[in-house]
């Protein structure tokens, strides 16, 4: 079976491991018949060298046995200990270059260590075949560390520094929402340079100075908001691998801040990459718990319940081509990226200005699309 292509941006969806083993120039008989032989040298006895046997672990749908994944990160220079803490497949990630893992644990130390990962990974360009995790197991798995700190939510980082002002904090804020608007208007190669800057200068604060819970959190939400922009304009840049990171660690800085709305656009941008990158079906199960508390928007005039029901309404036309025959019903992965885009980037949109059903063929009552207001 052919792997889904991006209508966008034309990358197909990969493994991390087929990304690993592609690197090295490997078929999979020949990395099978690899492992089998480092398999036994490491001690942990005989091993089946089958092709096949890559192939499913490859797929998603197989977890090698904890051996196999010992013998794969000694092959590629990976730490056990990372192969313990993060998990199949996320320590993959740790092998091709800086990341942030799905589901690596959910404290304050990690999602500051996420932020800074994100940063230093913005300085090595991604390769073309840069992957990113589409395995159901490690959506649902994403989504309930998540939920489960919600809940919980861990307490904030605890840092001995000198505090910043409040005016610094201040002008971060407004500095962010003015770097929105421009990347309405710039090409995304321009406008990521000013993204991964200013994400660059919020993190450096959070790692360096010291702050209580109110600046604090102040903080952590910039940090999340500036995560999702650099994210989307990875994105548009086909970078998907980078774009996945960024928007984890918005997830993860927006539990600490206790604020919802930076989590949610998190996930809705993931969402809406899951569903344009060929995995509609993943969409659908990170915008699950979207309309449940505690992650409804916390502004009464956020466009997220509307951006939430359009991904949704896209993401199952996406996943069900056939069985949405009316025009009326006929998403495109680029009309919900010009959405997602559009809505995001002028924060101040109303809720009211997106129809419930935007897109072809459903108007407002003045007669103008959706689209065509947001554009």
């Amino acid at each position: 079976m052919r792997l889904p292509m991006c209508p966008t941006h034309k990358s197909p969806i990969t493994h991390p491991l087929s990304s690993l083993r592609r690197k090295e120039g490997l078929s999979h008989a020949a990395y099978a018949q690899l492992i089998a032989r480092k398999h036994a040298e490491l001690g942990f006895g005989t091993m089946a060298a089958r092709r096949e046997k890559i192939a499913r672990w490859e797929s998603g749908k197989v977890t090698p046995e904890l051996t196999a994944q010992f013998t794969i990160a000694r092959l590629h220079g990976v730490p056990r200990a990372e192969v313990l803490r993060l998990g199949w497949p996320h320590w993959l990630h740790v092998a091709d270059e800086p990341s942030v893992p799905l589901c690596a644990p959910w404290t304050a130390e990690e999602a500051l260590r996420s932020l800074r990962a994100l940063t230093r990974s913005v300085r090595t360009p991604a390769p073309d075949d840069a992957h990113f995790t589409v395995c159901a197991g490690s959506v649902d798995q994403l989504l309930t560390h998540w939920q489960e700190s919600s809940r919980t939510q861990p307490p904030a980082p605890q840092r001995a520094g000198r505090p910043p002002a409040e005016d610094t904090v201040t002008a971060l804020e407004a500095r962010h929402r003015q770097l929105r608007e421009l990347c309405r208007t710039e090409a995304p190669s321009t406008s990521r340079v000013l993204a991964d800057a200013e994400l660059r200068m919020v993190t450096e604060l959070l790692h360096s100075a010291s702050y209580g819970t109110e600046l604090g959190a102040r903080l952590l939400t910039a940090a999340a908001h500036a995560a999702c922009l650099t994210g989307l304009l990875a994105y548009e840049l086909g970078d998907q691998a980078h774009a996945q990171a960024a928007y984890v660690a918005a997830l993860r800085a927006g539990v600490l801040a206790r604020d919802p709305e930076p989590g949610l656009w998190a996930l809705v941008l993931l969402a809406a990459q899951q569903a344009t990158q060929g995995a509609p079906d993943n969409a659908l199960r990170l915008l699950a718990p979207a309309d449940q508390p505690p992650h409804g928007p916390a502004r009464a005039a956020s466009p997220l319940p509307a951006v939430v029901h359009i991904t949704r309404q896209a993401a199952r036309t996406l996943l069900e081509p056939v069985a949405h025959t009316a025009p009326d019903d006929d998403f495109t992965a680029t009309e919900l990226d010009v959405l997602i885009r559009h809505t995001f980037t002028y924060d101040a949109l109303p809720a009211t200005a997106i129809a419930p059903q935007a897109h072809r063929g459903h108007t407002s009552p003045s007669g103008i699309s959706s689209r065509e207001r947001l554009v």
